[in-house]
């Protein structure tokens, strides 16, 4: 069986030669075209920077086709793309390139000067594959199933980054997950508004529409604005990005006359998601889907239908149709319905493991089956709710409170911006749940509002005993993550200068 992404990417560009590939502000590419710039990429960075089958490819740039050439030339040469984030400081790019070894770096100009001191040769992101020149062929490359596409590193918000390795077999094997979920994955026009260095980029951005026969627009630079003209005048019916883009398109002035009716795969994750948020792209016509993944399993693996968004918009769904869902206790047994614990997933679209380090891959994917790290419950119609992770839960006076069920309850709150809640000492309990709250610009909420409203919602002892309002965004990963772990350090001494929270208000 042929299990490589380079033989659907070859023939799209056969049997639809004409039909748009990739576009980015007036310039866009056929599949004819891609495919030709992309072999004039491989052939420079074969023939230039003496790129061989398995070599690394670090590239560093905004999405653009640029990015698209550069990395297609790249897997054509059967070599393995290692994206760089674009938002990072030569102190972590080195840190990234230093983890995988790159031959050459494919570097846009704008941010040459981060990889300047590096010890590594570089080349031009804008000129890697240009249009001009010659129509020579690459020599075909045999690849196995096993080899590694690309290694993408994680977003690091509760540690060092690991590089997590996408193989041929495991990405053809996601996406098939993917459209057997949801069919309307085959030939989508997606929307593409993340950075290359992530799941969300790299794979629903990426390599995801093209190898299912789609095409993708790019907006390098973030405008909802723009967004919401693109994705009218493109008839884009794929976008999946983080809660915080969603947000800001929603509360775009554009947003109540935009016209959306050719969105039709519409998900998000990575950060909690409110009824209210999905009520307003709901009133557009659109179902705005909650997912569940992670880069250790190639994005997204659970898709709920748009009924399940809209009806129970905590739930991301039932499970995988491939790739299976257990939820588990600390002996690794199943839980029963309601009973939290660990989130574990088997099947074919997990990641190959993490890039040179068997010890960490055999720990998360041992025995066939990824520990994602991330605390769920299904209830009795096989519903999953993600409510934290292992290492975010708050033990307070010998109970778990998971401090993701209590900001998804907290952002329901129309004044709030974006809340985080952290785990303090307590002398009573031993910890206690913090919430460090920012309000929306011209709006007030109160510590009344936050506790009262969790008090409404969940069990009286998870609200917080402290609430503390920010004037500044909270502290994010690249990814668009919040860093619990900055957060926890700055506010370690909130019990000695905070307003503790009377038990009988809780």
């Amino acid at each position: 069986m042929n299990t490589s992404i380079l033989r659907p990417l070859s023939a799209w560009a056969a049997r639809q030669a004409d039909e748009l590939a990739v576009a980015c502000g007036d310039d866009q590419l056929t599949w004819r075209e891609l495919d030709a710039a992309s072999t004039r990429a491989g052939i420079e960075l074969a023939e230039t920077h003496g790129v061989a089958q398995g070599d690394r490819v670090a590239i560093l740039g905004r999405p653009t086709i640029e990015w698209v050439v550069a990395a297609l030339g790249a897997i054509k040469l059967g070599a393995v793309v290692c994206p760089l984030n674009e938002r990072s400081g030569p102190a972590d790019l080195a840190q990234a390139v230093a983890q995988t070894e790159p031959t050459v770096i494919v570097v846009s100009e704008a941010l040459r000067s981060g990889v300047a001191d590096l010890d590594v040769p570089t080349a031009g992101l804008g000129g890697v594959g240009r249009r001009e020149g010659t129509t020579a062929v690459l020599p075909p490359v045999i690849v196995d199933g096993d080899d590694p596409v690309a290694v993408l590193a994680t977003s690091g918000s509760t540690g060092s980054p690991k590089g997590v390795v996408f193989t041929h077999a495991s990405l053809v094997s996601s996406f098939f997950e993917w459209c057997l979920a949801e069919p309307a994955f085959l030939h989508a026009r997606a929307l593409s508004v993340s950075s290359m260095a992530f799941g969300a980029g790299l794979l629903n951005g990426f390599l995801g529409p093209l190898v299912l026969g789609g095409s993708v627009v790019y907006l390098p630079e973030w405008d909802p604005s723009v967004a919401l003209a693109l994705i009218r005048d493109h008839d884009v019916n794929h976008l999946g990005a983080t809660t915080l883009f969603y947000e800001q398109m929603a509360a775009h002035p554009e947003f109540g006359d935009a016209d959306l009716s050719s969105l039709t795969i519409a998900f998000t994750g990575g950060n909690p998601v409110t009824a209210d948020l999905i009520r307003l792209w709901g009133d557009k016509g659109i179902g705005l889907r909650q997912v569940y993944g992670l880069t250790e399993s190639q994005s997204h693996v659970t898709l709920p239908t748009v009924e399940v968004a809209i009806t129970h918009p905590d739930s991301v769904g039932i499970g995988g149709v491939l790739n299976e869902f257990d939820i588990v206790g600390d002996d690794g047994s199943s839980c029963g319905p309601d009973e939290p614990g660990e989130i574990v997933i088997s099947g074919p679209g997990m990641a190959a493991g993490y890039w040179q380090n068997p010890e960490l891959t055999q720990e998360t994917f041992g025995g066939g089956r990824l520990r994602t790290g991330d605390i769920g419950v299904r209830d009795a119609d096989g519903l999953i709710r993600v409510v934290g992770r292992t290492k975010d839960i708050i033990i307070s006076g010998g109970i778990n409170i998971y401090a993701a069920e209590l900001e998804r309850v907290i952002a329901e709150l129309p004044a709030v911006a974006e809340v985080a809640v952290i785990g303090v000492a307590d002398t009573e309990f031993g910890e206690t749940p913090a919430a460090l709250v920012r309000s929306v610009d011209g709006a007030v909420v109160t510590v009344d509002d936050v506790v009262d409203h969790c008090r409404s919602q969940l069990s009286s002892y998870k609200a917080p005993r402290y609430v503390e309002f920010l004037d500044s965004p909270l502290p994010r990963t690249a990814g668009m993550k919040i860093r619990k772990g900055a957060l926890r350090s700055t506010y370690a001494d909130l019990p000695t200068r905070g307003h503790r929270i009377a038990s009988r208000r809780v």
